[in-house]
């Protein structure tokens, strides 16, 4: 089955894709597939010349002749429990029986909340995480198969705007200009006290973790524990605030369940064992990165011998700009341009997903009653400085951007490879659904 962008704007009609007006007054049509041999919400675009193609089974082949399963659905009680997920056939039984609802969490995955007690009972599903400085890999794997896989995108350039920050309100106190009283001579660090960059990507990792733990009933963590030479690359030093998230990050993990380390060499041993690639690119946004390493890791805690992958996903923080009156650098004449403003326009906020003139879209920020409009991808790239907010229907709020990569079994002629879903379409699908 093919779907294209005109078969998902089908349900919002013609004036609705170049118009905003009326969109809430448009019934949405019931985008979950009806076919049992098709995992739940596979979508892919005609523009790629893909299509999704899946044996009796709802299985699809990956490269390597590998058998790879359909993504399973994850479920939660009614009491929010996480409970073991489920094939894509019987969530669909489950959703058209009315014994459960659709959800969505924070990080875009679909799940199922049940309606009505079932049983509890449960399997040890590990979560395993292989850490990094700008990106984690991450899988969650169970005796028998691997859930899905994961790529974080830690938050970067903390230091550098925390640097920025000083030297603009140190050069404010030479200025004729309301500024704050210096306060660096009489303050004491807090004890607890971690680095602002470390922080973030601690805030970042457990912000993950514990979304992941509401979906899917972890019980083990695998993690692999990266060591650092501090006195050779450190000046000499023997500690940095890089111990300190490491160590927090352990702790919070061991609140949650039980936690094994293992070392980098062990890892790839493991990797090429279980004939896993590694692409020598770390920005490399695919699977093959860090999720292989964690996928390794998972699968030699659980003995899992299936390290076929099921999805992909990548997880980048909303990063928005902070308050800043005024540009740095100064025009002709000596004066400073504004440069954003310190009120949102109502209803809207920063990370608001709005539907402008046909498209998905998010709201970067606002000046004199105009907004700022962003790409609806990991990129993040701005459209436009000067939307109007009537142009604007709001959908939600996101502060985590999310893609998605599912396993397309292509035709026999085409040999055997791996299809990557349309990024665009899959985001537009999930925005009408959870809308």
């Amino acid at each position: 089955m093919v779907v294209s962008t005109q078969v998902l704007t089908r349900g919002l009609g013609d004036s609705r894709v170049s118009g905003a007006v009326g969109y809430k007054d448009v019934r949405m049509r019931d985008l979950v597939r009806t076919s049992p041999a098709e995992p739940l919400n596979a979508t892919v675009g005609r523009k790629l010349g893909l299509s999704l193609r899946c044996n009796l089974e709802g299985r699809s082949t990956p490269k390597g002749g590998r058998i790879s399963p359909a993504p399973r659905v994850p479920v939660v009680g009614v009491d929010g429990r996480p409970l073991m997920p489920t094939t894509s056939q019987r969530a669909r039984k489950l959703l058209r029986g009315g014994v459960a609802e659709k959800r969505w969490n924070k990080l875009g995955q679909f799940y199922l909340q049940m309606l009505r007690p079932v049983g509890i009972k449960k399997q040890p599903v590990c979560l395993a995480i292989d850490t990094g400085s700008k990106w984690d890999g991450m899988a969650v794997v169970t005796k028998k198969q691997v859930l899905t896989t994961a790529e974080l995108v830690l938050p970067s350039g903390i230091a550098h705007k925390l640097e920025v920050r000083r030297q603009m309100r140190r050069a404010r106190r030479y200025r004729k200009t309301p500024r704050r009283a210096k306060r660096f001579d009489n303050r004491r660090r807090p004890e607890g006290w971690i680095a602002p960059s470390q922080k973030a990507k601690l805030d970042f990792r457990t912000k993950i973790v514990d979304e992941l733990c509401r979906i899917y009933p972890i019980d083990r963590f695998a993690v692999e524990d990266v060591r650092f030479n501090h006195y050779k690359k450190r000046w000499e030093k023997y500690f940095s605030t890089v111990e300190i998230g490491k160590a927090r990050f352990y702790e919070h993990l061991r609140k949650l369940g039980s936690l094994s380390l293992y070392d980098g060499v062990q890892t790839a041993e493991w990797r090429e064992k279980f004939g896993l690639p590694k692409n020598p690119r770390k920005s490399a946004l695919e699977w093959g990165a860090h999720a292989s390493d964690a996928v390794a890791i998972g699968c030699a805690e659980m003995g899992c011998t299936d390290p076929a992958l099921p999805e992909f996903w990548v997880w980048k923080r909303f990063q928005n700009a902070r308050r800043q009156l005024h540009r740095f650098e100064l025009d002709k004449g000596g004066v400073r341009k504004r440069y954003g403003g310190s009120l949102s326009v109502y209803p809207f906020k920063k990370a608001d997903v709005v539907l402008w003139r046909g498209k998905l879209v998010r709201i970067g920020g606002f000046m004199d009653r105009r907004i700022s409009l962003h790409e609806f991808n990991l990129k993040n790239k701005r459209i436009t400085q000067v939307a109007k907010p009537e142009e604007c229907v709001y959908l939600f709020n996101q502060r985590i951007f999310g893609a998605r990569q599912v396993p397309i079994l292509p035709t026999l002629t085409d040999g055997v490879s791996l299809g990557v879903l349309d990024e665009d379409i899959y985001l537009f699908l999930r925005a009408i659904e959870k809308w």
